[in-house]
Parts: C-alpha cells; sequence; structure tokens
C-alpha cells in the first residue's frame, strides 16, 4: 500500500476524540471466514462473470480472499486494520473513507458494513455521508439510521444498473420502522431482493440476527424472498420475514389508535443509564433519598419471574432494590438537592460522552417522563412480552415500554399476555432467541385488544 494521510487526518471533520474513537472501536467485527465464503456462494450463483468488485468498510480486505474478479477494490478508513493485509493479486485496499469518492461501475457490492448504532455516529461523519446520500439516491436518511444503513445506500449506488449487493446486515432491516427508507427505496426501483437469516450464533460479540441480503438490480420483477439457515448451515424458505403465515404484526401510532385506548410508549433513554439510574446500593452509598432525590424505575424485567403480574413495593424491593438492579432514576423536574448536586458534580465526563448527554445544555438533565399503569418488557422468548401492573409507580426506562390510559381490569389483561395471545412468530427475530416487539406493534395489539372489548370499565 502507498503513503496514506494519518487517521486524524482522514477523521478531523468527524467530531470529537472520544466519538471518532467510539465509532472506530464498534466498527471492526471481524467476519468469519465461512460466512465470507457463503456470501460468495450467493453471488456465484447468480452471476458467472464478475468485473469490479468494491467492498466499503473492508476492514482486513478478507472478502478478497475468495470468489473470482477481475478487480476488488476495497475501502478501510482505519489503515491500522488494513496495514499490510495479505490481498490477492487482483485485490487492493484504499485507506480512505468510503464516503469520499463516488463509484459509479462497480459490478459487484460484497462485504459487512459497520454495525454502529445511531447514537454512536460521529456528527461529522453522519452529516457527510447524509448529503452523499441524499445527492446520489434522493433520499434523506433518517437521523435514527444506524451505520449500515448508509453504507447499504452507498452500495445500491454504487453498482451497475444490472450490478448486484451482497451484504452483511441485520435481519431486522425487512421490518423495522428505522429501515423503511431503505425498504421503500429498493422497492420502488423493483429489484429483486433475497434474504438470507443466519443462525444467532454467527457473531459473538453482536447483539442482533444477522442476514445476507441479496439486491439484485439486473431483476426488476420486485421479488422479496426470506429464508431462514438451519443448524447444518442449509436453507428453508419462509412465507414471510418472520416465518409465520400470517405475517408481522402492523405497526399503528398513537394518533391512529382509539384516544379511549391503552396505547404504548417507549421506555425513556436517559442518555447514559450507567450515570443517571443508580442501584440500590449506590444511592444508599450516595445519601440520596427516595422521592426527594431519586424515584423507581425499571430498565429491564427479565429478573422478574414470569408468575409475577403485579409490581408492588414488596416484589420491586425483593427483585430490584435487594438484587442490585438499576432501580432508581435520578429526579430532573426538580432543582437537586445538596447529595444529589454532589453526585452529578462528582461523574467524570468520560462517563457520558453520548449524543444526547452532550447536547444538552446540563449533561444530566432530562424530561422526566411520566409513571404508566403497565411495564412491558421489549424482548421476550415466550408467547408474550412479559408484562406487570405498575403499583409501586416506577419509570419504564430503556428496554421497557410502558402503557398508559388503561382500566384496572384492562391492566390485569395486558398483565397475562392480553389473554394469552401468541406472537412469538409475528415478530422479527432479534438476537440469541430473543424476540423484539415495536412500540407501534404493540399499540396495534392493544388497539385491537381493546376497541371494541367490554374489558374497558
Amino acid at each position: 500500500m502507498s503513503r496514506h494521510p494519518t487517521l486524524e487526518q482522514l477523521t478531523m471533520d468527524w467530531g470529537s476524540p472520544q466519538s471518532v474513537a467510539l465509532y472506530l472501536e464498534r466498527c471492526q467485527v471481524s467476519t468469519p471466514s465461512s460466512l465470507v465464503q457463503a456470501t460468495w456462494r450467493h453471488v456465484r450463483s447468480l452471476r458467472d462473470r464478475i468485473g469490479k468488485v468494491v467492498d466499503f468498510g473492508a476492514g482486513d480486505g478478507r472478502f478478497s480472499q475468495y470468489g473470482s474478479y477481475n478487480e476488488y477494490l476495497g475501502y478501510e478508513v482505519d489503515g491500522r486494520v488494513c496495514k499490510d493485509a495479505p490481498l490477492p493479486p487482483k485485490a487492493r485496499l484504499l485507506n480512505q473513507c468510503a464516503f469520499a469518492e463516488d463509484v459509479v461501475d462497480a459490478d459487484v457490492c460484497i462485504g459487512n458494513p459497520p454495525f454502529v448504532r445511531n447514537q454512536d455516529l460521529p456528527t461529522g461523519w453522519r452529516e457527510r455521508a447524509s448529503a452523499v446520500v441524499q445527492r446520489r439516491t434522493g433520499v434523506a436518511i433518517s437521523g435514527l439510521a444506524n451505520a449500515w444503513q448508509y453504507f447499504f445506500f452507498l452500495s445500491l449506488a454504487s453498482v451497475k444498473n444490472d450490478g448486484l449487493c451482497a451484504l452483511v446486515i441485520p435481519y431486522e432491516w425487512v421490518s423495522r420502522p428505522s429501515a423503511r427508507a431503505l425498504r421503500s427505496y429498493i422497492s420502488g426501483q423493483r429489484w429483486n431482493v433475497s434474504v438470507y437469516r443466519l443462525v444467532d450464533t454467527t457473531f459473538n460479540s453482536v447483539l442482533t440476527t444477522s442476514s445476507v441480503t441479496i439486491v439484485d438490480k439486473a431483476k426488476r420483477e420486485g421479488r422479496w424472498l426470506y429464508f431462514e439457515e438451519s443448524a447444518d448451515g442449509s436453507f428453508r424458505e419462509l412465507p414471510s420475514p418472520t416465518g409465520d403465515a400470517a405475517g408481522i404484526i402492523p405497526y399503528r401510532s398513537r394518533a391512529e389508535s382509539a384516544r379511549d385506548v391503552p396505547f404504548a410508549q417507549r421506555g425513556l433513554s436517559p442518555g447514559t443509564q450507567k450515570a443517571l439510574t443508580l442501584t440500590e446500593g449506590e444511592r444508599v452509598r450516595l445519601g440520596l433519598r427516595i422521592d426527594r432525590d431519586v424515584v423507581p424505575c425499571v430498565t429491564s424485567l427479565r429478573e422478574l419471574p414470569s408468575g409475577v403480574t403485579e409490581l408492588s413495593e414488596q416484589s420491586f424491593a425483593k427483585y430490584f432494590r435487594h438484587t442490585g438492579q438499576r432501580c432508581w432514576l435520578i429526579r430532573t423536574d426538580k432543582e437537586p438537592g445538596a447529595a444529589l448536586a454532589a453526585y452529578i458534580d462528582s461523574v467524570l465526563p468520560e462517563t457520558y460522552q453520548t449524543k444526547t448527554c452532550i447536547k444538552r445544555a446540563e449533561w444530566w438533565r432530562f424530561r422526566m417522563p411520566p409513571v404508566p399503569r403497565v411495564l412491558v418488557s421489549m424482548s421476550f422468548k415466550g408467547a408474550f412480552p412479559k408484562a406487570v401492573r405498575n403499583v409501586v409507580g416506577a419509570r419504564a426506562v430503556g428496554g421497557v415500554y410502558g402503557v398508559s390510559q388503561t382500566t384496572e381490569v384492562q391492566e390485569q389483561v395486558i398483565a397475562s399476555g392480553l389473554g394469552g395471545v401468541d406472537i412469538r412468530d409475528r415478530v422479527v427475530a432479534h438476537a440469541n432467541g430473543l424476540k423484539k416487539i415495536e412500540v407501534n406493534q404493540l399499540n396495534s395489539l392493544l388497539f385491537d385488544a381493546f376497541r371494541n372489548s367490554t374489558v374497558s370499565h
């Protein structure tokens, strides 16, 4: 490789050194060789002859090691990763940002684009990548999009009109609202799509179910196919993204629901649970008083036994306070007392280097969420997410939804799993055997359950 600018020079317009370092750290997830080879097998089943291959976010160029092509061009901004990487004769790596120049003549785009959450994207990088995507595709990408979506759009724009994209990306892109613009863009072009859901053990360090997604621009039939990997590596076709013939639970926003029907809201994202939610031990050690300095919160229902359908003072103490769970949320709806102010001042800056905290006038001050009547887990393994009546008055934080506007009878029905409904095959797999329901899917279920029900008084 030739002499290149330093990493600092390549990323100087991205944002703070901390945000850049976090982004680069999250980028470097190595793709198993078996998955690299499997991705190439999908490509070879659709293309006999391949001229130019491009790989954005190429890392050490491991996708160049397989497949037959005339030219492989990989982009990797982190020179520490691609330096001295062994490459086949027809392959080369460019130590620069993938969004620095336009590629328009690729036959195939292949690779494993970075999986970095939108909260961890450096502001300057996101603005630059967004501008490139909009200029080349006409799509104004959502601020909620994770890094791989930017790379997906870039890949689609970089292959020829008869080109092929073969990318390792989260399977959830087939249904999540944050990827709606991406799905709409592909559907509008009527390109054929095949999505191969991989077993959850593919990436041990990434908490999401992955897929090999193939977009064939040469085929304009508007066909979408879904497949599931078996333990032996074979694939079976699915009738829908979830595998259930009924398909995905539809989405219904709060505005679309009846005004007298229970509705769910996302749990608070305070910016950093590490600093803004506390365990019982931390609360006591810091001298913080309940109600004056902190209020009860629930960040996960994982430790709550399935038979518990009511979060009372007793069950809150038994399963949250006495087990070291983060169960206290600092109060920000009034000026902090001396003990809370001292705690806030003692928090090290590196603890709250998140986009949410940094952009606030006071890094710690968020709008206090309401107290919901029912708490519902976002992730689940059984027939229905775990749900409990919120007698203790805890705030919903993180991966817990809060349901409001309920009667006591409705609360009991929700806490019982909406009367025993089984939705496990109607939501997309998330990770490690977990399913994840979106808040507006939960709102759809609540609307259907209670709009014409006598269970309202």
